[in-house]
């Protein structure tokens, strides 16, 4: 949902100021800071078994689903703006999906700190390590453009209860062992997109969210910037950490001091008071063409961690190979 709000000035259009937590007016210049994202009010998380009946659907004014006829990308805007860009690839084949479709709010909102010009610059410091991009790729006009989104992010915390066997070398003789250990997991994520976690573009990007700095929602901190309707739900999110949990849980077992010393251990985990929040969390994103093959960067909006797709091109490799061979030999 791109929101729109009038300068009290000059009547232009405000708009959020990446890093510094206000509203800019592109006209005159009047800035308004944003009270919600200087707040030290925390987010809290909500009971995830009362969350159908608990969860807000405000989203501080008349919200829309806007489907890409292109790619399947869903984003949320208001219900007055017309259709515009689609973030994902570009396209401006948009519509609007069920107008009577009730929208679940966010509670809480990581603003943009990573200006597009900043994103403009990481991307290009970051191609450069590519070996085998193109190399004006870089250079090329198409790549001048950085998409600001929000993405939908849940995130859970849960306490888990683990029952453990294992066995432990002692005075030379192998002893069974058996036993049980708490550990509270706080703020797991899962991006709440299939339109990137598809192509799983956030993976690398998605741990590297602060989401402890996430600030109570607000519609004006997405003042000139789209968000995207989260594709998966809140219990079809926690269903699909079986085995990341379980693979975090291994990781925890030898950090225990009722496990650290064991070998061959197994382990069983129960789950209680399980609570979530639901983040929309900031995305540069630029989905371009090239040899009619589509590609997509992402940056993360908060912290500038990148990654992404891109065209590898053997002549390139070839060249730089043969730089590098008459450098080594002092040839070149």
């Amino acid at each position: 949902m791109e929101q729109t709000k009038k300068c009290p000035s000059c009547g232009g259009t405000m708009i959020f100021q990446p890093g510094f937590n206000n509203l800019l007016c592109q006209s005159c210049g009047h800035k308004e800071t944003i009270p919600e994202l200087v707040s030290k009010i925390p987010v809290n998380e909500l009971d995830f078994l009362t969350a159908q009946n608990t969860a807000s659907h405000d989203w501080g004014m008349e919200a829309k689903v806007v489907t890409c006829k292109q790619c399947g990308a869903e984003t949320i805007q208001n219900k007055l703006q017309l259709s515009g860009l689609c973030p994902f690839c570009g396209s401006t084949t948009v519509e609007a999906a069920d107008p009577a479709q009730d929208i679940m709010a966010p509670n809480g909102i990581i603003p943009f700190k990573i200006t597009e010009k900043r994103a403009l610059y990481i991307f290009k410091d970051w191609i450069k390590d590519r070996f085998l991009a193109p190399e004006l790729l870089a250079q090329d006009a198409q790549l001048n453009k950085f998409y600001g989104i929000y993405v939908p992010l849940f995130t859970f915390d849960v306490l888990t209860v683990n029952r453990f066997t294992g066995h432990i070398t002692e005075n030379s003789r192998t002893l069974f062992k058996c036993g049980k250990f708490q550990h509270q997991i706080d703020d797991f994520p899962v991006v709440a997109s299939k339109q990137l976690a598809s192509d799983k573009l956030l993976l690398n990007v998605i741990n590297d969210y602060r989401t402890s700095e996430a600030k109570p929602y607000t519609p004006d901190a997405l003042a000139g910037f789209p968000c995207e309707h989260y594709s998966i739900g809140l219990t079809e999110a926690w269903n699909s950490l079986g085995s990341e949990l379980n693979f975090y849980m291994k990781n925890q077992v030898h950090k225990q001091n009722e496990t650290k010393y064991l070998k061959d251990v197994d382990m069983a985990t129960d789950y209680f008071d399980l609570k979530y929040k639901y983040l929309i969390v900031p995305v540069w994103i630029n989905s371009f063409f090239y040899d009619n093959k589509l590609y997509t960067i992402v940056i993360n909006g908060q912290t500038g961690k990148i990654d992404g797709q891109w065209p590898k091109s053997f002549g390139t490799f070839a060249k730089k190979a043969a730089q590098f061979f008459l450098g080594s030999f002092g040839l070149d």
